[in-house]
């Protein structure tokens, strides 16, 4: 079948319509071309997710046009983070702390989001720039017919199929687009994180917080400032091997039983009180062999995921999203879809990335022994200096060779 055939043929589908998915369809909507973004889910929902959003996202934010929701009072202002070691030793990082060439602050806050109002504001500003959103739409079929240059994908609930020239997969973690085109390999992490909207615990403040303990992690965010009240982010990541069995069907009691595990947590739950049941997911980390192909392009956590300690998943997904309409809009304004083509798009994501990645694999071997992360803790703790730069490359907002240059890391570890 060739292109000229078929009556109606989309500039891009976009599978997925979290926030990878809508700001992608947004950005290339607004360069002229007609985007069909679709989702299996209806929108407002809620998903697993730790919702903090690391100051560089903010930005990202307001070229998508959703500065209501930046500026909203709903919304809370995170200053920093707390990080806790297993023995309770604390350190501090400031966003603020990160000053330019003027002395300036370069950030002075990140944000804490529910999922539930951030996707419905993307959603809501793709449609406003005229992509096409269809919502409860589940893929069936996905295939290209034999020397044809666009993908046909069907319904599972019928209907006209979409044809489409460049097809967008955002759809995700366990991404089906990646799965069925064979892109993903498992990681060698088996985690599985709970997360969980309560009220109550003790002692928040406008700092967020992780606990490291026993090899697991826990990170709170507070939703509201103290002013509104004291809704939380509850994010547990547990080992799959070891935890799985324990929590099978029971996550939100095991999320309870564990929280009071972590040290620097006990005495702060006595009035803890659960307004959103414990949501789960697993296989947290899978890697993708490339992110683009003929025709194809993968966005957001479908591009892969490893940790999510470092916070940056929907940085990640915001800044992949750009990343990703740069590279399809020229593509398609040439006509050349080609895999050739399209490379450059992982040329820019893996130099994005790469060392935020070697980042992310030293953290995680911190928190598998407790003596190196009690001891980094140590150090950090005594120099505010060092803690305020690896919470500043956390935040996105610094490049990863802050804290990845010899005279750091000799600092860090002796």
């Amino acid at each position: 079948m060739r292109d000229e055939d078929i009556e109606d043929i989309w500039d891009v589908a976009i599978i997925g319509a979290g926030p990878a998915g809508s700001a992608t369809a947004t950005h290339l909507a607004r360069n002229g071309h007609r985007v069909v973004l679709v989702d299996r889910g209806r929108f407002p929902r809620d998903k697993p997710c730790a919702e903090y959003l690391s100051p560089a996202a903010e930005p990202l934010l307001v070229e998508l046009g959703v500065t209501d929701l930046v500026s909203s009072a709903q919304t809370s202002r995170l200053r920093g983070f707390r990080i806790f070691a297993p023995s309770g030793v604390v350190f501090q990082g400031d966003f603020a702390a990160t000053r330019d060439a003027a002395g300036c602050s370069v950030y002075e806050s990140g944000l804490a989001i529910p999922r539930l109002r951030l996707d419905a504001a993307l959603l809501a500003g793709a449609r406003h720039v005229g992509v096409d959103v269809r919502e409860g739409w589940r893929l069936a079929q996905l295939y290209r017919q034999p020397n044809a240059r666009h993908w046909i994908l069907r319904s599972a609930e019928g209907g006209e199929s979409i044809s489409a020239r460049l097809l967008i997969a955002a759809d995700g973690l366990h991404s089906t687009v990646a799965r069925r085109l064979g892109l993903h390999t498992p990681g060698r992490m088996r985690k599985i994180a709970l997360v969980a909207h309560v009220r109550g615990i003790a002692g928040l403040s406008d700092y967020g917080e992780m606990h490291i303990a026993d090899r697991r992690y826990v990170g709170l965010a507070p939703l509201e400032s103290r002013i509104v009240g004291d809704l939380c982010n509850v994010a547990m990541v547990v080992d799959e091997r070891r935890d799985g069995q324990h929590l099978s069907g029971r996550a939100q009691q095991y999320l309870l039983k564990t929280l009071a595990t972590f040290p620097r947590l006990r005495g702060r739950l006595d009035h803890l009180e659960v307004v959103r049941p414990t949501l789960a997911t697993s296989r947290l980390s899978v890697r993708a062999r490339h992110v683009s192909g003929d025709n194809l392009l993968l966005v957001g956590d479908a591009t892969g995921y490893y940790d999510p300690f470092t916070g940056e998943g929907i940085y990640r997904a915001l800044r992949s999203a750009q990343l990703a309409a740069r590279v399809a809009d020229a593509a398609l304004n040439t006509g050349d879809l080609s895999a050739h083509i399209l490379a450059h798009y992982d040329r820019l994501l893996r130099d994005e990335f790469r060392g935020k990645r070697t980042i992310e694999s030293i953290i995680q071997l911190a928190v598998r022994v407790p003596a190196l992360t009690d001891h980094i803790a140590r150090v950090l703790s005594q120099h505010k200096s060092m803690a305020d730069t690896i919470v500043a490359v956390t935040g996105d907002f610094l490049p990863p060779s802050a804290v990845l240059r010899p005279g750091y890391l000799i600092r860090l570890v002796l």
